[in-house]
């Protein structure tokens, strides 16, 4: 039993999901950056924000399961390489970015030696697990995909 009745149209439904997916991806934007913002310009430890952290991370495992289950890879991408390649190279830049600035703000050595080869390093191994964990999201989302159309085609 519903506790609460529907009294929406199926036009209003889809508007009023229309503003919740815009408004989901803000909020999720918009945290990720203030957590960044914190940990780099206001020099607060990880314990500080992990609230946050939590709330980021449940909303990016969620989302990921819930559109991997669906059949869905992205908007503007099918599962590829090409897609894997972009998005692994996209993540390694990031991650150097924000390592180099981390290490700036630290004081730490960031000169084209021993800190731009650990940088190095952490954008490379960022990029080459992202590429594996995209890859094997890419590959759940064609079986699945593969899956929803032998059923849908059953049911016809």
């Amino acid at each position: 039993m519903r506790l609460f009745k529907k009294v929406v149209d199926e036009r209003e439904e889809m508007e009023m999901m229309r503003v919740e997916h815009v408004m989901f991806w803000l909020v999720f934007w918009a945290l990720l950056i203030s957590i960044f913002v914190q940990l780099l310009g206001m020099k607060a430890t990880f314990r500080q924000v992990s609230g946050e952290w939590t709330v980021f991370m449940l909303m990016a495992v969620g989302t990921t399961i819930g559109e991997v289950r669906g059949g869905h890879f992205d908007y503007t991408s099918r599962p590829g390489w090409k897609a894997y390649l972009l998005y692994s190279v996209a993540a390694a830049l990031a991650v150097m970015l924000l390592t180099y600035v981390r290490r700036s703000v630290a004081g730490y050595d960031t000169t084209f030696s021993d800190g731009f080869l650990l940088i190095l390093i952490f954008g490379m191994f960022s990029g080459v697990v992202t590429f594996a964990c995209l890859s094997a999201a890419g590959r759940i989302v064609k079986c699945r995909r593969k899956k929803l159309e032998k059923q849908f085609d059953e049911e016809k």
